[in-house]
């Protein structure tokens, strides 16, 4: 017990001393290490950071705001000397998040003390004046129509020198640009659907489609199909997944009053790209636009056929016509309710 005793004093001794000896560490010892210095950093930044921003698809300048640069100051001394910024134009970390990176041909570079050399892949320098300590890089569009809409470009910033204070380490940023308009995004489809020629034909629902911007009042409505987003229509054959070969929906809108003014089959237009559901070069174009396999998408004039704003939804009833397999009237029905869940 004696032997006991004299352990757990000693124990106690031991960590009294510790404390004091922590104490006397912890108040001789910077751990921060920054601490009394400017950092210089770009806002949202990381290894890389990320921004998303959509731009509405009109042939009329667009401004954005593409990297913000900041300097966090210890006290107003710091804040009132001048500050020059470097910063690559990193295409490099553009292409490595899966972006394309946007021609400059298709915008200009904006802002109070900000000048860009070299093009593509060049650098920006960012001036701070005395007394500022945020400046921003603005990315002026001047028609966003130029742009492919099925697409994301990309912009990268790399923060690379600054002429006083330290670089913080998160000095990448990558924003991502594409061009929309309101209709576009990602949308939760219910309703019912049915097949005259085949009883064990049944609706899958609720599924995600995307609506794709491919004009100002127009989409392309896709699906993931094998992998691939297409224009395609997803059911049940008894409770296997199955699609209509060659059949999907393209729409323009009337951007007044919101109702769709056209709906056709995308694999009936010729002017449209190949997919793994189908090819649309022997489509007949307007005004049926049948695909190879006699396939056509009309509106059911019984419907509502039209986008509300307010609750971001689309109402829209619609038939398959096929004539090869029932020569009068359509094939199948389809009344459905498309909700927005968000920006694809």
């Amino acid at each position: 017990m004696k032997y006991l005793n004299f352990t757990k004093a000693f124990a106690s001794l031991a960590l009294v001393s510790f404390m004091f000896s922590s104490c006397d560490k912890k108040e001789s010892v910077d751990v921060i290490g920054d601490r009394g210095q400017t950092i210089v950093k770009i806002l949202n930044g990381g290894t890389p950071g990320t921004k998303a921003l959509a731009i509405d698809f009109v042939s009329t300048p667009t401004r954005i705001v593409g990297a913000e640069i900041r300097r966090d100051v210890p006290n107003n001394a710091e804040l009132m000397k001048p500050l020059t910024v470097t910063i690559q134009d990193d295409t490099a970390a553009v292409r490595a998040a899966g972006f394309i990176p946007l021609n400059p041909a298709f915008f200009t570079i904006s802002g109070e003390g900000v000048t860009k050399v070299g093009g593509q892949g060049g650098t920006y320098t960012v001036t701070f004046a005395p007394g500022e300590f945020a400046k921003q890089i603005d990315v002026v569009v001047p028609n966003a129509t130029v742009l492919d809409p099925s697409s994301l470009y990309g912009l990268g910033f790399r923060i690379l020198t600054a002429t006083q204070g330290v670089i913080t380490k998160n000095n990448v940023l990558i924003i991502s640009v594409g061009a929309k308009n309101k209709y576009d995004g990602v949308y939760n489809v219910t309703g019912t659907f049915s097949d005259i020629t085949n009883p064990m034909f049944f609706g899958s629902y609720p599924k995600e489609i995307f609506l794709v911007t491919t004009g100002a009042s127009s989409v392309d409505v896709k699906i993931t199909v094998n992998g691939e987003l297409a224009p395609a229509y997803l059911f049940l054959n008894g409770t296997a997944g199955t699609f209509y070969g060659s059949f999907g929906l393209t729409m323009t809108f009337d951007p007044a009053t919101d109702v769709i003014t056209d709906l056709h089959n995308y694999y009936g237009d010729p002017s449209k790209a190949a997919t793994g559901v189908g090819n649309p070069a022997s489509g007949t174009g307007a005004p049926l636009f049948a695909a190879s396999n006699t396939r056509r998408a009309v509106l059911d004039p019984s419907g509502i056929n039209a986008y509300d704003a307010a609750t971001k939804t689309v109402r829209i009833k619609y038939f398959l016509v096929q004539p090869s397999a029932v020569p009068v009237g359509p094939r199948s029905f389809f009344n459905e309710v498309w909700t927005y869940t968000g920006p694809r």
